[in-house]
């Protein structure tokens, strides 16, 4: 037998041998653990949407104040973040809050209300490593609060042009779409010359958005953001202001003060003096003061 044969024959034998009992050699950590992409289909197309989910629960008090009343409150809340194939980041969250109402500045108010919102974004161009322009989609409710309003809801794209570095974001937002209003239509005996289909005004907007953030002693912020809805002849309809202090004492592990006043426009629904000129209610702002952890898993 040549030698070429006599060698083609061992390392013949050595792989028969590693077939059947397995290397000697250490394995990567890829050969160790089993690879999804290996299964049928993709690992994306494997897991669920839910799984994909970057969910965050909050817990946490409140107390919400209408001109010299206060109401206090627990909530509780869940946060999603989540990424499309294409880029598109979304953002979810939906609290619920049970109140202690002892001033009934509504008769019969039940003492649980709801916030939710959804936003997605996408970037559309990157001007440098620090500023993009992103186009955006906003959906945001609230409902059964203590004041005057039964619910406010706004569904709005735009654009939005952020700048960021390490320790500073600042955003500019600016967009159009519909918006909703509804009083309370429970009102107190003396407001009762209205009737439920004059509380509610739908109608096409314009909003701008400002904010700014500020990251100091590597796990403190501090950020301050205001927002403005307009009607389609410069009206004011609402002007939120909000400020909001942050802890995060663990990469997934945050505690939270804000404070967001909100000030409506309650002019639409007014009579006329020969209406009786009766108000619709006093409460056309408030003001929810927020304490709460949020735990990321």
């Amino acid at each position: 037998m040549t030698l070429s044969a006599t060698l083609s024959a061992q390392v013949l034998a050595f792989d028969s041998q590693n077939a059947t009992q397995g290397s000697d050699l250490p394995s990567s950590p890829a050969e160790q653990a089993p690879s999804k992409s290996n299964e049928a289909g993709s690992p994306r197309e494997n897991e669920s949407f839910l799984s994909r989910v970057r969910w965050t629960v909050r817990l946490g008090v409140s107390d919400f104040q209408v001109e010299n009343s206060h109401t206090p409150g627990i909530s509780a809340g869940l946060k999603g973040r989540y990424e499309t194939a294409g880029g598109i980041r979304m953002k979810m969250l939906f609290t619920t809050t049970l109140d202690f109402d002892r001033e009934h500045l509504d008769s019969d108010h039940i003492p649980v209300w709801f916030k939710s919102y959804l936003k997605a974004e996408k970037d559309f161009f990157t001007f440098s490593p620090g500023i993009r322009l992103l186009g955006t989609g906003d959906l945001e409710h609230k409902m059964n609060t203590v004041s005057s309003i039964e619910q406010s809801a706004d569904l709005m794209a735009g654009l939005k042009l952020q700048f960021e570095t390490r320790r500073a974001e600042l955003f500019a937002k600016f967009g159009a779409g519909g918006y909703y209003l509804e009083i309370d239509d429970d009102l107190p005996r003396e407001y009762s010359d209205y009737r439920r289909e004059d509380l509610s005004s739908s109608e096409f907007a314009w909003f701008q958005e400002y904010k700014g953030k500020l990251k100091f002693a590597e796990k403190f912020s501090i950020s301050a953001r205001y927002k403005n809805f307009r009607s389609t002849d410069n009206m004011s309809l609402e002007t939120r202001k909000e400020i909001k202090l942050t802890y995060q004492f663990h990469p997934a592990r945050q505690i939270v003060l804000k404070a967001e006043k909100t000030w409506y426009n309650l002019d639409q629904f007014a009579r006329s003096a020969g209406d009786n000129g009766l108000e619709v209610l006093p409460f056309d702002e408030d003001t929810h003061y927020q304490a709460y952890v949020e735990f990321g898993f």
